[in-house]
């Protein structure tokens, strides 16, 4: 399923990713996977907060966009956690997705126009995934091994009403 962000999707997303971008230099934050060059981190958090709005708009629901919220799903309300990356093959799901019962959604792309691969069950990635052959550990989603995006429906995605309220705002 392709997604064209508009202008002012586009323009929050951008906002978003920056703001990510900033927060990890003023912490010091050492990426998982080296910058292999210079503006490739800012471009991944752009690119990332853009896939976060496409599935948003593909759902209908408001996108959150926060920074700094790495223990909270990506879109309020939802156990989704959104992941992008520039190879169809490459996007990774981690234990701690696996631990947290999420959902991931593929993304690939680069702004505006993002595609949605489709969807998995996290606890599924040992099984339809490759294993990271580096540090830190994580599992490569080809791109057959997702779960088409239209079949995905709110009762698989959607928190139960009891554990929203163990899970803090993503905000």
């Amino acid at each position: 399923m392709k997604v064209t962000l508009d202008a002012e999707q586009l323009a929050e997303a951008i906002a978003a990713g920056e703001a990510r971008q900033r927060s990890a230099e003023a912490k010091r934050s050492r990426p998982a996977f080296a910058e292999a060059w210079p503006g490739q981190l800012l471009n991944n958090h752009t690119n990332a907060a853009c896939a976060e709005m496409a599935v948003a708009v593909a759902l209908g629901l408001k996108p959150s966009l926060g920074v700094d919220v790495y223990s909270v799903p990506d879109l309020d309300g939802t156990r989704i956690e959104v992941r992008w990356s520039r190879s169809r093959n490459h996007c990774k799901v981690t234990p701690r997705d696996v631990a947290k019962g999420r959902l991931v959604v593929g993304v690939v792309g680069d702004r505006p126009a993002m595609e949605i691969l489709g969807w998995l069950e996290a606890s599924d990635a040992p099984e339809r995934g490759t294993p990271s052959k580096e540090p830190p550990p994580c599992w490569f989603i080809h791109e057959l091994a997702w779960e088409r995006f239209d079949m995905l429906d709110e009762r698989r995605w959607k928190l139960a009403a009891a554990s929203d309220s163990d899970c803090p705002k993503n905000s």
